[in-house]
């Protein structure tokens, strides 16, 4: 009898750790973060982009008790501008910031921050972004045709107008000027005003308007200081001649493999990123231009009439974009409908 009972109470002891065992393996996986690449061709020097992602990442990783973990990786380590949109959608990274130039090519609608004086303003950007202007056709097509989920929009500061020589105030400033350009949209603009558009990076700006190869050049305020444009160039002319953006996005697939906690976690985060990538531009224009003012550049601000005039010497470049979007109606009724 007394053998019996210490087989059983061994028996006991063995289902026991045997069961122990069990319910430790989940606690055991869970301890392990799920871990997450971001990838970003920004440097750390670009302030007020970099900035406000290292907010989301710790606002994820914090908020998630450390059930998530973001890897960051910047200055184009894994992969440059050109190359995020499709590194996101194979999945070879699962979080990148993309601008909306270099994603342009696969999004034609993206253009729309391109488009010349489309936007009045950065506040102008704000207001069509807090209506929706993303969820009129680009979450979608990123979503469906490219694997994307866009997460949220922040402003790159506007493209201004930089001249070597002589201020930018009418259409009849940019005839016969030779001017550095970025890409298709700004390039067909600048025709359309007269100018001779080259497409130029930004490295060789400097020694381009040093030499008089180029007159000028459309670029926002960080790319000017930056790259010391302050040196070469007379005038600055604030128009607001495009805003560039930047796309917070995630691989599709790894985010719906995510859970539902987890999901909600990253879309704040994002807003919380949006937010402040809106109020770090807003404060680096006041400081760009004044900053500018002190180097000893000539700062003008193009008035009304004058911007009527530009938007109507450019309105065939938003036309043509018009013809290949099927979405773009709606994408300009709603920012007109926004216009101040």
């Amino acid at each position: 009898m007394k053998k019996e009972t210490i087989q059983k109470s061994r028996l006991a002891k063995a289902l026991f750790a045997t069961l122990l065992a069990f319910a430790m393996q989940p606690a055991k996986a869970a301890d392990k973060p799920i871990e997450l690449t971001l990838s970003t061709y920004i440097p750390p020097a670009y302030e007020y982009m970099w900035k406000p992602l290292e907010a989301f990442v710790q606002y994820v990783e914090t908020e998630s008790k450390g059930r998530v973990k973001i890897k960051s990786f910047h200055s184009a380590q894994l992969f440059d501008g050109y190359e995020e949109l499709p590194a996101l959608s194979r999945g070879d990274i699962d979080i990148s910031n993309l601008t909306s130039t270099y994603a342009s090519g696969a999004v034609p609608a993206l253009n729309l921050f391109t488009m010349p004086f489309v936007f009045q303003d950065t506040q102008h950007l704000e207001r069509s972004a807090a209506a929706g202007l993303l969820d009129l056709g680009i979450r979608e097509e990123m979503r469906d045709r490219h694997g994307i989920e866009v997460l949220g929009l922040a402003p790159i500061d506007p493209y201004q107008f930089y001249s070597r020589r002589e201020p930018i105030r009418t259409v009849a400033d940019f005839k016969g000027k030779v001017w550095a350009t970025t890409g298709a949209a700004d390039a067909r603009a600048i025709q359309l005003l007269g100018g001779s558009p080259t497409s130029m990076p930004s490295s060789e700006l400097y020694l381009a308007l040093d030499r008089g190869v180029i007159d000028g050049t459309p670029r926002p305020l960080i790319t000017g200081i930056g790259r010391s444009l302050q040196e070469v160039v007379k005038h600055l002319s604030l128009a607001t001649f495009a805003i560039d953006t930047s796309l917070l996005s995630i691989n599709k697939s790894k985010f719906e493999s995510l859970p539902p906690d987890i999901q909600n976690i990253i879309r704040r985060g994002a807003e919380l990123r949006d937010r402040e990538q809106f109020r770090q531009v807003y404060a680096y224009i006041e400081q760009g231009v004044a900053q500018y003012e002190k180097l000893g550049v000539k700062v003008h601000t193009i008035d009304g009439d004058a911007l009527k005039e530009l938007r109507a010497a450019t309105r065939p470049a938003v036309d043509e974009w018009k013809a290949q979007v099927p979405t773009a109606t709606r994408y300009l009724e709603l920012v007109e409908k926004t216009r101040k």
